[in-house]
């Protein structure tokens, strides 16, 4: 952690050396804001609820791309808070961030500006470099014992969070078994939404789930989901992975793609653990894809219902065919690995397959380097135990959806939503899905209500 915060670290970190040791919190979290208003900082004051104080490290941010008008609510944010509260620390520099109080709340806001003239995020950056400025000065707090908890809790302006959010982190304490965690969400629907706005969301979240629910009949290591809003991420491996990638979007998928690597990614069970983040449906054109811009792009659908597509199943029950047979290709040897790759493949003992659809299985593999990823990890294993690891840390979450794009482009194109929920497949993955089957009960109410 001393080298991630000396080397990799974003420069807002130096100010916190001027921080006063009597500044303590039993919990932080993160959340970027660009062109909100105060609802979700008065939400958070009135209803978080935790075994101690709480730090919210608020980072405001926009480009020099931004318009007046996001500058203009970026303002009444910043100082919004400011008003609300009591400035109880202020970095003598005067450029740092400063820490508000108040009265009748156990959450304090440190406030990063990364939005007013001369200190806006660089136009690539986007959310993904807001995020890595607050998860690393909460990094700094936590190495420097000013905060309890070792989870970085990361979340967004239009999460609600349940009342046992920062409860269901302490439980696990400070274990470093678990990378990340991840918690439980639903979309919902706010004041004021359309119901294509809603129907819209619900049919993306379904889009979600079913991929999720596909991984996991894949029996994939990387199935989990990869919500920014739903992480909490420990510190001893945020730093480990040398943090937050600075991205427009996709900022949390790379993230959990490397901290799976390390070791597990821990999923909340709904109602057991805590409930879920209530995630509010709406369109936005913020980043150039994520749920946002999906939903932007279904309400411009004559009928989402019906033209929006998903995966087609068989592609992960290719998926899955590739990942069981993959740890049997260890005694195969070094010696041609397209031809190991294709045998150990068509002698599959698993699932009934059509062996045309095996053989557009290899090609794709190969079209992705896994002939050469095999004979890296003949080369460099011991075992078949380590050769496995090997090819999982190589066959990442990243490689996992190239596989699904390849397979969907080429061979098993996209079903449409309403066609895909009367197949057998997708049946028994309700059956077996709770996530999964309660989502499509959402769905099919919204829909319904969106056509009448």
């Amino acid at each position: 952690m001393d080298q991630y915060l000396s080397r990799y670290a974003e420069s807002e970190i130096s100010a916190l050396a001027h921080l006063p040791k009597a500044f303590h919190w039993s919990n932080v979290i993160v959340i970027p804001a660009c062109a909100e208003d105060m609802g979700f900082v008065e939400a958070l004051l009135t209803d978080a609820k935790a075994s101690g104080p709480i730090l919210l490290i608020l980072v405001i941010n926009g480009t020099k791309a931004s318009s007046p008008c996001v500058l203009d609510v970026n303002t009444k944010l910043f100082c919004g808070v400011e008003q609300r509260g009591r400035i109880a620390w202020q970095c003598p520099a005067g450029a740092g961030p400063w820490i508000n109080e108040f009265e009748g709340s156990s959450v304090s806001v440190m406030q990063v500006d990364r939005f007013s003239n001369g200190r806006e995020l660089p136009s690539k950056g986007g959310v993904g470099h807001a995020r890595k400025i607050g998860a690393d000065l909460a990094t700094w707090l936590i190495h420097n014992g000013h905060i309890d908890s070792p989870w970085i809790h990361c979340t967004d302006a239009d999460a609600r969070l349940p009342g046992r959010y920062f409860t269901a982190s302490d439980a696990l304490g400070g274990d470093k078994e678990n990378t990340a965690l991840i918690y439980p969400f639903r979309h919902c629907a706010g004041d004021g939404d359309s119901v294509a706005i809603v129907a819209a969301t619900q049919i993306y979240e379904l889009s979600l789930r079913y991929y999720l629910a596909g991984l996991r009949r894949a029996k994939s290591p990387y199935a989990f989901h990869t919500i920014g809003s739903t992480l909490a991420v420990h510190a001893h491996h945020y730093a480990k992975v040398r943090g937050f990638p600075s991205r427009q979007a996709g900022e949390d998928f790379y993230l959990l793609n490397k901290l799976a690597k390390l070791a597990p990614v821990h999923q909340f069970s709904e109602g057991r653990d805590c409930g879920p983040i209530e995630l509010q449906s709406r369109s936005s054109d913020r980043t150039p894809f994520g749920t946002g811009a999906a939903v932007s792009e279904l309400v411009r659908l004559q009928d989402p219902w019906l033209e929006f597509r998903l995966y087609h199943p068989g592609i992960f029950a290719l998926l899955g065919l590739w990942l069981q047979r993959m740890p049997e290709l260890w005694p195969r040897g070094m010696s041609e690995p397209d031809k190991a790759l294709e045998t150990g493949l068509l002698e599959s003992n698993g699932p009934a397959i059509d062996k045309a659809d095996i053989r557009v299985l290899v090609w794709a593999l190969i079209e992705l380097g896994v002939p050469a990823a095999l004979t890296h990890a003949w080369a460099h294993s011991r075992n078949q135990a380590q050769f496995t690891r090997q090819m999982h840390t190589w066959f990442d979450a990243f490689r996992t959806l190239k596989l699904v794009h390849h397979l969907r482009d080429r061979h098993l194109k996209s079903v449409p939503c309403a066609e895909l929920i009367c197949r057998s497949e997708f049946k028994q993955w309700v059956r077996a899905d709770k996530d999964l089957h309660d989502n499509l009960i959402r769905v099919k109410q919204v829909v319904k209500s969106a056509q009448s």
